[in-house]
């Protein structure tokens, strides 16, 4: 007798908590990160002239699948000429997944605060570096594809900078890059407990200034720390003609002075520690 009453207590203190169920899907999320990296590099190309970055930025995500966000890191002011040595990313979109497909859809706009490129025949500045760009993504369980379309010149490459951007005559052309494309191919698979191994191949595709394209390759490895991501990645590139290679130097300084020349597409180990919460 003393069992049953005690079962029926029993059960009677669960059904509150069988009633209250699963909790509800908030209408929104916001998440941020922030990480420390040795270099940073943009589809192949170090912007922080072979020096450290400090990363971070946040995402709102409504359960629809629409999604706004904000990225920033330091960059070289030797690269992005008069600017605050700030990239600062603008992003929006729409995620959703159909049959087990990940479909992403979205647009960014890459700002460089005062950062414009300077002509060689003329000391001003004549165009701004900043970037837009839509995209399309594909992703597929350890999968994943994106295209990237540029909208603007890209980076601020066009007909009144060839002569710096793209030097030498045969790389110059006449009208703009807006049309230029990155299609990027990621694989991303945990290994073993906590260790996930990544390998990226990408193709950037130049709208007029085809002598420029070329093709970055990354592989790495994340190691989970207690909620840190501590990573150890390679970089390298097909940039082995002269005419990829002068896009990515950077030897002068804002003022037009001479600097010492760094090998911005050089093959490079990075390491990094970052978090998201």
């Amino acid at each position: 007798m003393k069992k049953t009453i005690l079962a029926l207590s029993l059960a009677a203190l669960s059904i509150p908590a069988l009633a209250q169920g699963k909790k509800p899907e908030p209408e929104y999320t916001i998440t941020g990160n922030v990480g420390v990296f040795s270099d940073y590099r943009f589809r192949g190309i170090s912007q922080t002239r072979l020096g450290p970055a400090l990363q971070g930025g946040f995402d709102l995500a409504h359960k629809s699948g629409f999604y706004l966000g904000n990225w920033n890191s330091n960059v070289s002011s030797d690269q992005f000429w008069s600017g605050a040595g700030l990239e600062i990313d603008l992003y929006g979109g729409y995620k959703t997944t159909l049959a087990g497909i990940g479909l992403d859809v979205g647009t960014i706009y890459y700002y460089y605060p005062n950062a414009g490129v300077r002509s060689t025949t003329s000391t001003r500045v004549v165009e701004k570096y900043d970037n837009h760009e839509v995209y399309f993504g594909l992703s597929y369980g350890p999968l994943s594809f994106k295209t990237s379309y540029a909208v603007s010149d890209y980076f601020g490459l066009n007909s009144s900078t060839d002569d710096f951007l793209a030097p030498t005559a045969t790389q110059r052309a006449s009208g703009g890059s807006s049309g230029t494309m990155y299609y990027d191919l990621t694989l991303s698979k945990e290994i073993a407990d906590k260790l996930t191994l990544s390998a990226h191949i990408g193709s950037t595709k130049f709208k007029n200034y085809g002598r420029l394209d070329y093709e970055d390759y990354k592989i790495g490895v994340t190691y989970d720390l207690d909620g840190w991501l501590v990573g150890l990645s390679y970089f390298t590139n097909s940039m082995s003609t002269a005419d990829a290679k002068t896009f990515t130097t950077s030897n002068a300084n804002a003022t037009g002075g001479t600097i010492t020349e760094r090998k911005l597409y050089k093959d490079a180990a990075v390491i990094s520690i970052s978090k998201t919460f």
